[in-house]
This record gives structure tokens, C-alpha cells and sequence, in this order.
């Protein structure tokens, strides 16, 4: 036997136990990680190189782990894989995996969300990448080691159904399987432009000013809670605002707090205690700590603060702010 034979042999053995179609699977998602976290090739590139990522590669790995083996029809014998999807058949043809692992992930992308928001981590590119890399991983790993642990002919193989000229082709078939498979990839289609225009939507309103009031705990960490509640004139109080820009461009930030009595909706005094200012680039946070002096007594008052982006405005209030933080506090005379 020659050694190129050999070579073609021991290849063609290779292909037949490593599973081809996971490894693409895999190296698809390190691409489409390292074009979506570094932001290249435009909004075009990036919506349909996230879109694949997000609505077929989660489901696609989950879909291997559940379903290792070829499919076989159930009166023929074992191997059949000419199938057509009006025939009674054990496993998944490979037009039925690709529906499946697209809607999976389109199941799975509002389950992410909520569980992200349950476990408090907020909803960013890096952490919907983390957990598809989770899912995908998973299924991956749990998808290889059930599929080599089927027999060599009962296992599903991604290379020989890209061989077939027949049964397995994407539009195989009789008329009413061509028809459904014609409508399905309309499906895929006009979902995955509904997600483009969604997020192109979102890339354009996403542009905003997030700011919060906080108090240090114990263990020098910025919580939301334990705000104060009481007070005297000239009694300090320790509180700290956080400005995020999750504009395009950098800005220049503007905080200014105010102490007012309040009836209803009339403001009937207002002491000005404090404005401070800071440039804050695209995605950076800017954290003020610092203490409060209440300047009047009353029941009720309102400590309120005008987070301004760009040029203080002569007025200040909630129209011409772009956030504003308040908080009910009694203050006793001294």
C-alpha cells in the first residue's frame, strides 16, 4: 500500500470519528467572539455574524447533545439514511436539526435574559457572550462524548451527509417536503432581518445617561440601600453618585444637588449644596463620593440631584437634566 493511500486512509478514518460538525460549531464561535467583542467590520458584518451566533450556534449544541445518531428509518435497516420527511424515521434528518437548533436558540435567548436578570448581571455583550460560550461548551463536550459512544454507523456524520446527492439534501425530496423546507428557510430568514432591525433599532436608542444614588457598606463597597433617612442641620451624610456614558462619544458631566421642601408638585424653597463636574468617556463610569449638609430643616424634604451631560443649562430641573436621583429625608434644626 502506498503512503499516499495510506495517508488518504488514515485521514478518511479521522473524519469518520472526530466529529467535523462541532469542531466548526467551535471555531464559528471563536470568530464570532473575537468580531463581536472587538466591534470590526461594521454594523452589518456584526449583525449577521451575532445574529448566527445568538440564534442558531446555542441550539445547534444543545440539538448534538440530545440527538447523537444518524437518523433510521423504522422498517428499514440499520444505516438507512435516505429519508424524506414524510417517512417514519427514529432521530433527525438534517434539514429537522437545523429547524430545531434555530428555534432552541430562539427559545433560549428570552430564558438567557431572564436568568441573567435573576442572578443580577446585567444584560451587556460580554455577558451574552460568556453565556453562550457556557451553552455551546457544554453541549459541545456532552455532544462528542455521546456521539463516539455509538457504534460507527449509528452515529450522526455531518461529511456524509454533505456527500449525499440525494435523500439528505437541503431540498429533497417530494413536493410537499420541498414546500416546507422553502417556507422554513423564509422563517429563518425573515427572523434573523426582524432581529437585525430590532437591534438596529436598539443600537440607535441605546444611546443614554445611567446615573444612581449609593451608599458605602461596611466593607468599602457602593451598594443601593441603606440610604439615610434622618438628619439635622449641618449633619453630614455620606453618599455617592454613579454617572455611566453609554453614548458614542465622550461628555463632559455635570451633578448638582439640591435640598427643596416640597407640597405636591411646587418646589417652595431650594438650597443649592453642591455641583461638581467630570469628563466621562464612551462606557466609562464615573463614581462620586462625597457627604451631604442639610442647609434646612423640615419633614420630608427631597435631596435631589440633576445629572447634566454637556453645558450646565441656566435652569435646572427635570426637563433639562438627563437623569435625575431623589431621595425623602427629615432634617432637625440643630
Amino acid at each position: 500500500m502506498s503512503v499516499s493511500e495510506t495517508a488518504r486512509r488514515l485521514a478518511a478514518s479521522t473524519l469518520e470519528t472526530v466529529p467535523v460538525d462541532l469542531l466548526v460549531l467551535v471555531a464559528y464561535v471563536v470568530f464570532a467572539t473575537a468580531t463581536v467583542g472587538a466591534g470590526v467590520g461594521g454594523t452589518v458584518v456584526l449583525f449577521l455574524v451575532g445574529g448566527v451566533l445568538v440564534l442558531f450556534a446555542p441550539g445547534y449544541a444543545v440539538v448534538a447533545a440530545l440527538f447523537p445518531g444518524r437518523p433510521t428509518t423504522r422498517d428499514a435497516g440499520e444505516g438507512a439514511i435516505a429519508l424524506s420527511l414524510g417517512s417514519a424515521h427514529d432521530g433527525l434528518l438534517a434539514r429537522e436539526r437545523l429547524a430545531l437548533s434555530f428555534g432552541v436558540s430562539v427559545t433560549l435567548i428570552p430564558l438567557l435574559a431572564v436568568t441573567l436578570g435573576a442572578f443580577g448581571v446585567q444584560l451587556t455583550t460580554e455577558s451574552v457572550l460568556a453565556t453562550v460560550w457556557l451553552i455551546v461548551g457544554s453541549g459541545v463536550v456532552i455532544g462528542a462524548v455521546r456521539r463516539l459512544a455509538l457504534p460507527p454507523n449509528e452515529r450522526f456524520d455531518a461529511l456524509t451527509i454533505a456527500r449525499q446527492s440525494s435523500g439528505e439534501g437541503l431540498l429533497a425530496g417530494d413536493a410537499l417536503t420541498k414546500a416546507l423546507t422553502v417556507c422554513l428557510l423564509v422563517c429563518v430568514v425573515a427572523a434573523v432581518g426582524s432581529l437585525s432591525v430590532a437591534l438596529a433599532g436598539a443600537d440607535q436608542s441605546m444611546s443614554f445617561t445611567s446615573a444612581s444614588l449609593l451608599t458605602e457598606s461596611s466593607d468599602g463597597e457602593f451598594i443601593a440601600g441603606g440610604y439615610p433617612t434622618n438628619g439635622s442641620v449641618g449633619e453630614s451624610q455620606p453618599l455617592a453618585v454613579r454617572v455611566t456614558n453609554h453614548h458614542d462619544s465622550a461628555a463632559n458631566y455635570t451633578v448638582v444637588a439640591k435640598l427643596q421642601r416640597v407640597d405636591g408638585g411646587s418646589v417652595l424653597a431650594s438650597d443649592e449644596l453642591f455641583r461638581t463636574g467630570q469628563h466621562v468617556g464612551v462606557d466609562e463610569t464615573w463614581t462620586y463620593d462625597h457627604t451631604v449638609t442639610p442647609t434646612m430643616a423640615g419633614q420630608d424634604l427631597r435631596l435631589v440631584y440633576y445629572v447634566v451631560r454637556g453645558p450646565v443649562p441656566d435652569q435646572i430641573n427635570e426637563g433639562s437634566a438627563d437623569r435625575v436621583l431623589y431621595l425623602r429625608i427629615d432634617v432637625s434644626p440643630n
